[in-house]
């Protein structure tokens, strides 16, 4: 009787660690395919928009804090408005040297759009199961899908753009900051959305703006998606101003120039 119970006892054990060693096999394998999902579905989006806007924002964040780094030095040092402005030579000088290395930033930080992407995959990640993630990437691909993907990322750019302008973030007009905005007219315009798309003509496009997953989607991506970019782009805008503020002192000898000039 006890080796009886002894065998069953092991036969039982041997069965729980078979079943857990499944499931956690089955588990490893929808992380797995969820993973690839949320990478399909973020890797489809044109991150052009935002990155538009980030580069516009980042650049004009230097530029207003070099200028202002600039603006106090030159009180302290006793010039007037008439003697120290944007219009004298070596005030543009001592701006370059301050904004030396933002291009950079710009460049490696924000130009790739992979932030973008990233940022909205894991929005994603948090919103979706592996299942909705791979629907909507798949509709995605879809003619009518497509379409209803751009409309989407319009109007998070639209709101994002209106984020920073309503709150002076970012304005038109900044001088230095002229390709940039040029740049991003440009994608604007080359992605603005032809009038309202009918997409009653596509079944999968009704369905998508009608329920879940689609429904889901849109809203995590005009609430998480838009806060994901904004604070994204203000971690990369406090950097730029620091790197702007740790070069303070190269503005003095330039500074010295006009001052000596004037005595």
């Amino acid at each position: 009787m006890m080796v009886l119970r002894k065998a069953l006892i092991a036969g039982a054990a041997a069965l729980w660690l078979l079943s857990a060693n499944a499931s956690t096999k089955a588990g490893e394998g929808d992380a797995a395919l969820k993973r690839d999902a949320i990478e399909r579905l973020a890797h489809s989006h044109d991150p052009a928009l935002s990155v538009g806007i980030g580069r516009v924002y980042i650049k004009q964040a230097a530029l207003l804090a070099a200028r202002e780094v600039l603006a106090d030095r030159g009180r302290a040092a006793g010039l007037t408005r008439t003697q120290w402005n944007p219009q004298v030579a070596q005030w543009q000088a001592a701006e370059r040297e301050l904004m030396q290395g933002i291009d950079d930033l710009v460049r490696d930080r924000v130009a790739s759009g992979v932030w973008v992407q990233q940022a909205w995959g894991e929005a994603a990640a948090q919103t979706l199961n592996g299942e909705e993630a791979d629907e909507i990437a798949v509709h995605f691909q879809s003619e009518g899908g497509q379409l209803q993907r751009k409309v989407i990322e319009w109007f998070v750019g639209e709101l994002t753009l209106q984020t920073y302008t309503f709150t002076d973030r970012l304005k038109y007009g900044v001088p230095g900051s002229e390709e940039e905005m040029r740049d991003l007219q440009i994608a604007t315009y080359d992605r603005m959305v032809p009038g309202i798309y009918d997409l009653t003509s596509y079944p999968d496009a009704v369905k998508f703006a009608s329920v879940d997953p689609g429904v889901k989607y849109f809203k995590m991506m005009v609430m998480q998606g838009v806060h994901a970019v904004h604070t994204y782009l203000e971690a990369c805008a406090e950097d730029a101003r620091r790197m702007v503020r740790e070069r303070a002192s190269r503005a003095d000898p330039h500074i010295a120039q006009v001052a000596s000039a004037k005595s």
